[in-house]
């Protein structure tokens, strides 16, 4: 065995430096991408999000176009990657109600106060998130999809969303259920953003009273 054993397992094993050279390249990627998501965010932010380009982002990040692409396959895949992180930080607020009294008018009542204080602070973002929906197509998809991820995490905690879309005798509940959740959230990003009927304090207490009678329904 000896020093023919040792060389063998050697030569078998990664070569001097390559776990650390992995690790630096992914580490570079992973910077890259966070730059060109916080370049973005500031372009969306002061210009608006259908005036910016691939090219502007990538400029204001430092990165080649190229590089661009590398992440994202473009523009809109590149607001779908900020829809999502912001998403995944807003659902437990948002499943906050599960441990709650959900059947209780006041507990839920302060819970879509909540929400609706949330996207307020959050309005530069949802300016940008509505106008990238204009561009419609995949951004729209991902956004029914977060819905309906909402309804199977409320469906945990929550009998009344523990609903199967494509069980014939849950179907027409789980439109219910989609319908709710939609346009509460809809309505509290126009609240958040100023816009029409939803500003009248009046929307919260009614979809109090739509969601305590789906979850007792």
């Amino acid at each position: 065995m000896g020093v023919g054993a040792d060389a063998s397992v050697e030569a078998d094993g990664p070569a001097p430096g390559a776990t650390g050279l992995l690790a630096f390249h992914q580490k570079r990627k992973q910077d890259s991408r966070d730059r060109l998501l916080a370049a973005a965010m500031a372009q969306f932010g002061a210009r608006g999000y259908l005036p910016v380009s691939v090219e502007d982002i990538a400029a204001a990040a430092g990165v080649s176009r190229m590089t661009f692409y590398r992440h994202f396959s473009g523009k809109g895949a590149l607001a779908i990657a900020l829809f999502l992180s912001v998403a995944q930080e807003a659902m437990p607020r948002f499943l906050r109600i599960g441990r709650l009294d959900y059947r209780d008018p006041a507990t839920v009542r302060a819970w879509i106060d909540g929400q609706f204080a949330a996207d307020r602070e959050n309005r530069a973002l949802l300016s940008i998130f509505t106008q990238a929906t204009v561009e419609g197509g995949e951004f729209v998809k991902r956004g029914h999809e977060y819905l309906a991820d909402n309804i199977r995490a409320l469906g945990e905690h929550i009998p009344a969303f523990a609903l199967d879309p494509d069980r014939p005798e849950d179907r027409r509940r789980w439109i219910e259920a989609w319908l709710l959740i939609y346009e509460l959230k809809d309505q509290s990003n126009h609240a958040a953003l100023g816009s029409g009927v939803a500003t009248d304090p009046l929307i919260i207490d009614i979809f109090t009273d739509r969601f305590v009678a789906f979850v007792n329904g």
